[in-house]
């Protein structure tokens, strides 16, 4: 019986990609046929078992947590028709959402969307002013091939968005100005930040994280700090 469920489960699946190949270019297929369908070059060391597994867990409202290649858990923690976070790691975790795409790009398969990975590395203290979490994204293609940089869906908007003053709201006080101006040098040279999708929407939330700066420093530019929210457009990510 156990192993009749398993190869219905698979054949529903097969069954799911099939109809996804046959839909219209331009249909959006749905997050959980993308999650168990990714090749190992997007999620390495987590077996297509372990997605399947995964995705029966948090549609039956079940802890999604299972062991990968290597006996470690991993967790899907969030899933919706287009976006899913999936932890990697008890320091890692990687985010994915669907985008549309307002003009198909002539390498993307002819497919009216992109998915964009945005996967993030945790260090530091946890739980603590002294965590750090440093993120990257990519956009890849209906193929599982990363769309390049300089392609109609680029990175270039993030990269500026980046830079340290766009993540200063207001000065710091005048008692602080000094330390405050020490702190912002040094987040010249590094600043890890965090990128996060918003599930309900197609946001990107940066967060600049300056935790490895003396508790001074820290203190002096808490105020100063804001996060920077992006909204898709269709071909980018833009500043609101």
């Amino acid at each position: 019986m156990k192993r009749l469920l398993f190869i219905m489960r698979h054949l529903s699946f097969v069954i799911c990609c099939l109809i996804a190949l046959a839909a219209p270019a331009t249909a959006q297929p749905l997050m959980r046929d993308v999650f168990a369908a990714m090749p190992d070059s997007v999620l390495p060391m987590v077996t297509k078992n372990n997605r399947l597994d995964c995705i029966d867990f948090i549609e039956n409202n079940m802890q999604a947590r299972v062991r990968n290649k290597v006996d470690s858990y991993v967790t899907l923690e969030a899933l919706t028709a287009d976006y899913a976070r999936f932890r990697t790691s008890d320091v890692s975790f990687m985010e994915m959402k669907l985008l549309p795409l307002d003009t198909v790009p002539s390498d993307s398969n002819g497919s009216g969307f992109v998915l964009c990975v945005v996967t993030t590395v945790e260090s530091g203290e946890a739980d603590t002013e002294r965590r750090i979490a440093d993120s990257n994204i990519r956009f890849l293609n209906a193929d599982w091939s990363t769309l390049p940089a300089g392609g109609p869906v680029s990175t270039a908007s993030i990269i500026q968005q980046r830079d340290g003053d766009a993540f200063f709201a207001a000065a710091p006080a005048d008692s602080l100005r000094d330390t405050a101006a020490e702190a912002r040098r040094s987040l010249s040279s590094f600043h890890p930040v965090l990128m996060t999708f918003a599930p309900e929407d197609v946001t990107l939330t940066l967060t600049m994280q300056p935790g490895y700066l003396a508790t001074e420093e820290r203190k002096a530019i808490k105020d100063c700090l804001r996060p920077v929210t992006m909204r898709w457009n269709g071909h980018n990510f833009v500043a609101e």
